[in-house]
């Protein structure tokens, strides 16, 4: 039986909002003294005074984390699930002891690597190849245990020519690649990963995929947060779901995207000062409907609506644009409506997708975007056979035949 190497127990963690370090210890105890006797600060913004403050509750108390506990076993690879704001961060924050909770315990047995945000852990100053070492240093290890891994992470952040640059001069990108190559490399027995991979290229993101399901083989533990669902699953083995500071878990990872999907039943998105002001999409079987509702400042005949689905690295799956002659449909001339688009092929694995849309009139474009929308897709993929193990974005219908020849 695997031993405990992560213990939480009772944990919180509280912030006070609208207290913020003026930078200065002077400024400090003006502020101080002012509250102390009920003063208005005599440091605070001039268009938020510190009456108006109290008034709109900024200087409240928010619950970030409220009584979480929960254990995580060597060799797991846990997927920590929640909406924004639900307190994920702040958990890993704590777990690699970056801040301190309010109250409650943490018990970690084993060296923790964490990458929390860009740039973590390194020194700005130094070069990419001082602060290999100094995170290794940092870990536990010896100099000469971090040169029999230097070529390695070297190779694997892809920063050769870069590595005696100081790391203030990389890019967003290159910072990534070095943090996430010494966090897996340098064989912490705990690694921590937030949502920070997704600043990488899609190539990127695919190799540490790789690498971190390589660490979970090793038997080393993995706490990895994602909005990403199939990579949550792809590489996790149970989850913990966190909403509003609470944690359920660790639970299975079906069980996890059940209650993080749940939270929303319906994929909508509003535009401000734009032609789409909503945009749905519906799912049912093998059918996704989308559709959106449109204003326009002049009347047109033919709403439109032209799309493609991509996968969450933003490879399009598949997408289809109307080509109509103008002149031969129509409807009645009008500045608002609703327009929509009925999509039948195979079904999606579950995960999360990203919609782009166009939208025009026939001659002209009127609206284009990006990744306007990001949904998931949850238990569309059934079968009355076999489980199956399905590879991909889209469910191939199979039917698998037995004989035996005797």
């Amino acid at each position: 039986m695997s031993a405990v190497v992560i213990r939480v127990e009772n944990l919180s963690k509280e912030y006070h909002l609208g207290t913020i370090n003026h930078g200065t210890l002077k400024q400090d105890l003006q502020s101080w003294w002012a509250r102390l006797r009920g003063k208005e600060d005599p440091n605070s913004i001039v268009s938020h005074p510190s009456s108006l403050n109290a008034q709109q509750g900024l200087n409240s108390h928010f619950l970030a984390l409220d009584n979480v506990s929960f254990d995580v076993k060597q060799g797991e690879a846990v997927g920590i699930i929640g909406r924004n704001g639900a307190g994920k961060s702040t958990l890993l924050k704590i777990l690699s002891r970056v801040t301190a909770p309010t109250c409650g315990e943490v018990k970690i047995r084993g060296r923790v690597a964490s990458l929390l945000e860009v740039g973590t852990g390194f020194h700005p100053e130094l070069t990419g190849r001082e602060n290999i070492f100094l995170n290794g240093t940092i870990l536990g290890m010896k100099r000469a245990e971090i040169q029999v891994k230097f070529a390695e992470i070297v190779a694997f952040a892809e920063i050769d020519q870069f590595i005696d640059t100081p790391v203030k001069r990389y890019s967003s990108g290159m910072y990534v690649r070095l943090a996430f190559a010494v966090a897996a490399h340098l064989e912490p027995e705990i690694l921590i990963i937030d949502e920070v991979l997704a600043v990488g290229d899609a190539a990127f993101q695919k190799k540490c995929l790789g690498k971190m399901q390589d660490v979970g083989k090793e038997g080393r533990t993995v706490l990895f947060v994602s909005h990403n669902m199939n990579m949550i699953e792809s590489l996790c083995d149970k989850s913990i779901f966190l909403q509003n500071g609470t944690a359920v878990g660790p639970v299975s990872i079906r069980e996890g995207i059940n209650l993080y999907l749940g939270q929303s039943s319906l994929n909508k998105k509003s535009f401000v000062d734009k032609p789409l002001k909503n945009v749905y999409v519906i799912q049912k079987d093998d059918v996704i409907e989308i559709v959106a509702e449109y204003e326009v400042d002049k009347e047109i005949e033919l709403p439109c609506l032209g799309f493609v689905i991509s996968d969450y690295f933003g490879y399009p799956i598949c997408g289809s644009n109307p080509m109509v002659d103008p002149l031969k449909h129509s409807i009645p001339p009008s500045r608002k409506g609703t327009v929509s688009v009925i999509i039948e092929f195979p079904k999606l694995l579950n995960g999360t997708y990203r919609l782009s849309l166009w939208f025009g009139d026939g001659r002209e474009d009127i609206f284009n975007e990006i990744d306007c929308l990001i949904f998931d897709v949850l238990n569309m993929v059934s079968t009355k056979q076999l489980p199956v193990k399905a590879v991909g974005s889209v469910s191939p219908i199979c039917t698998w035949n037995f004989s035996c020849n005797l």
